[in-house]
């Protein structure tokens, strides 16, 4: 039974992240006048939208139900991207945001995998699929600072 709690609170805080970077690019994409960074970023968004239905399916097979994302956190997020991208929008400056943003992702993914320590060779791949690509996003994203 424990076991199974791990991988639900793995699969959920995986599931967050992707969720979380999803909305985070939808607020900020309309703001994008960089036509390379925003191809970057639909590119990134394309590939959170499809995590989120392997991890959807996932937790079908597993028969458990996935929390979405705290309303409070998102509005406070929505508030806190749009207050800072009024003030400045120029591409070094979304690349910066976007680098901490992703980079707080790849942290709470690898923290969540150290700590639930899930088994499940699906959900594992799936998380460290995750890390790789946001890892590889930041790398893509230094060239716009």
């Amino acid at each position: 039974m424990e076991q199974k709690n791990n991988e639900i609170e793995l699969a959920n805080r995986v599931y967050e992240n992707v969720r979380m970077a999803s909305f985070a690019i939808d607020c900020i994409i309309e703001k994008i006048e960089n036509i390379k960074l925003a191809e970057l970023l639909r590119k990134q968004n394309k590939y959170y939208l499809n995590t989120v239905e392997k991890v959807e399916q996932f937790a079908k097979t597993m028969s458990f139900e996935l929390k979405d994302i705290n309303p409070i956190l998102k509005g406070m997020s929505y508030v806190s991207i749009k207050t800072k991208t009024l003030i400045n929008n120029d591409s070094p400056k979304l690349a910066e945001m976007l680098i901490q943003g992703t980079t707080m992702g790849i942290t709470d993914t690898l923290k969540a995998m150290n700590e639930f320590n899930s088994k499940n060779k699906e959900l594992l791949s799936i998380a460290k699929d995750v890390v790789s690509y946001e890892e590889e996003f930041v790398d893509s994203l230094k060239t716009f600072l």
